[in-house]
């Protein structure tokens, strides 16, 4: 019989991705996606977890924990590289980027190149992605609101 609940265990308290404003539907959901799998990657407890339904078909568990998809004009995109750059970070917290340069790469080992050549505090952002006790998302993202 297949099991009915996936553990959320391992799950952050809190995940929030934030979209630059205006965005295309299209590049939203691709940037949105990038997103999330960085931090699903940093933390393999929240989703992924194989499951079997009645009739035997195997998938993997989407997030175990709501991820709530923010929008934020450029300023406080801005704002927030910043507050991110400012620390502190706290255990069990993650963050992904996705830089507006990102949109030209194709490949990863390009994407990891010029990442590493770049102070992502002074690049234009796309998308900015959080997890991690709750306080500390919250303190990231303030009042940002639902990306629309």
């Amino acid at each position: 019989m297949p099991e009915l609940e996936p553990q959320a265990t391992d799950a952050p308290e809190k995940i929030a991705i934030v979209l630059v404003a205006g965005l295309a539907p299209g590049p939203a959901a691709n940037i949105a996606s990038c997103i999330a799998a960085g931090l699903a990657a940093s933390n393999p407890g929240w989703a992924g977890r194989p499951l079997v339904d009645a009739a035997g078909l195997k998938t993997e568990a989407s997030s175990h924990a709501p991820i709530a998809i923010l929008g934020a004009e450029p300023a406080a995109m801005s704002t927030l590289m910043q507050r991110l750059a400012e620390g502190p970070t706290v255990d069990g917290a993650a963050a992904s980027l996705f830089p507006a340069y990102a949109q030209s790469i194709h490949q990863g080992s390009e994407y990891w190149q010029r990442h590493g050549l770049s102070v992502h505090g002074e690049e234009a952002m796309l998308g900015i992605g959080f997890s991690g006790p709750k306080r500390w998302v919250n303190r990231l993202t303030g009042s940002l609101p639902l990306w629309r």
